[in-house]
């Protein structure tokens, strides 16, 4: 690995912090850990994914009560009025926490194209995982207590 999984966690961990502060509330966080998998399923799953000198994905999880939260924060509109904005404004925070994360993985030297966002709502949303991947999980909790997860998956190389 040209980086540490725990170097790129906490990379991804501040391109989180950092984006969330500008687009949306500041958040909490807990100590990423390296093969963390998520304490339980989510509503609401945005992910991207990354092929270059490494490959892999970055997702988002969360509740559908906290993207709505996230969507109000991000568009200025009240929460009981967020309609069909949600997934497009999760798209959006996905994208950014990925791309932000590939501006600093790039100053570190490894660089890598990333996808488009997709997100997926629904109840109890897990992710499976084929094949050898190192896995690593960033925790935070928005004002209010919401909890938000972002995941790096790494492919074997």
């Amino acid at each position: 690995m040209s980086q540490s999984i725990d170097a790129m966690l906490a990379m991804l961990a501040t391109s989180t912090r950092e984006v969330f502060e500008t687009m949306a509330t500041p958040l909490d966080a807990k100590p990423p850990r390296s093969g963390g998998v998520m304490a339980g399923p989510c509503g609401v799953l945005g992910i991207i994914a990354f092929a270059g000198e490494r490959s892999g994905s970055v997702s988002f999880y969360s509740s559908e009560a906290a993207a709505v939260k996230v969507t109000s924060a991000m568009t200025g509109i009240p929460e009981a009025e967020v309609n069909g904005e949600m997934p497009d404004a999760i798209g959006e925070i996905t994208n950014m926490i990925a791309g932000t994360f590939r501006t600093r993985m790039a100053a570190a030297g490894t660089r890598w194209a990333i996808s488009t966002p997709s997100v997926t709502i629904g109840w109890q949303l897990r992710t499976k995982h084929y094949g050898t991947v190192h896995t690593g999980l960033c925790e935070f909790t928005m004002p209010g207590g919401e909890p938000l997860f972002v995941e790096l998956v790494l492919t074997e190389e």
